[in-house]
């Protein structure tokens, strides 16, 4: 294990007991909607281009979204990967490259997220959550892939040695009514007529996540 990866699993196991210790999560609200995460300002300087397809990389797809709140926009590439030039189940993997513009230039990051996220918002408290779900519209692979959803964190900037990172905070309590609430809301976006198997799927994952999470204690709301 290296020490960017020490790091970051602190930072991260810092940032959960934060939210479940002296300082609680507030109880996730009932009035929570879709919102767009790609309402964000792009800055005048274009990031570098996404990276190109080949016979070993395809479904390059690139989004600009706003990850921690502050109305500017990061850039969240996402792609597929064949290893071995094979279509083989267990030969492909997700590659990803996250950047966000710091000190009049893009510069890569990591994060948590495995695919881009849904955000959710409540219209009453201001509360917001982003939600990562699996995508088999990009390839079945990706069909794997559990709901998650998180709060917004902290960019850990300072080490001129280190990678970048956004740490997003796992939800802990709630995270059953948070999925429940998205497939709701995708469900009444998108007729169940009109629906494609790729939304069918994400809207059967988050129901399906949010009845696992309801039998566990530990994700039930907080009071």
């Amino acid at each position: 294990m290296n020490n960017a990866t020490i790091k970051h699993a602190i930072v991260c196991l810092l940032l959960a007991v934060s939210t479940t210790s002296g300082h609680a999560a507030p109880a996730v609200a009932n009035d929570l909607v879709l919102a767009d995460v790609g309402a964000c300002k792009k800055p005048a300087v274009a990031p570098p281009p996404p990276i190109k397809e080949g016979s070993g990389r395809y479904n390059v797809r690139r989004r600009y979204i706003d990850l921690d709140g502050s109305g500017t926009c990061v850039v969240v590439d996402f792609w597929v990967e064949r290893l071995g030039d094979t279509d083989a189940w267990g030969m492909r993997t997700l590659g990803h490259s996250f950047r966000h513009f710091f000190h009049g230039k893009w510069v890569p990051f990591e994060t948590e997220l495995e695919l881009f996220p849904y955000l959710l918002r409540s219209p009453s408290t201001g509360q917001t959550y982003l939600v990562a779900v699996p995508d088999t519209d990009m390839d079945d692979i990706l069909g794997y892939i559990t709901p998650a959803a998180y709060v917004r964190g902290s960019w850990e900037t300072n080490d001129p040695t280190m990678i970048h990172w956004y740490y997003l905070v796992p939800v802990e309590q709630g995270a059953s009514q948070i999925y429940r609430a998205l497939a709701e809301q995708l469900a009444k976006r998108t007729p169940a007529d009109k629906q494609t198997e790729a939304e069918r799927a994400i809207i059967q994952a988050l129901q399906s996540e949010a009845g696992n999470r309801a039998t566990d204690p530990a994700q039930a709301p907080a009071q």
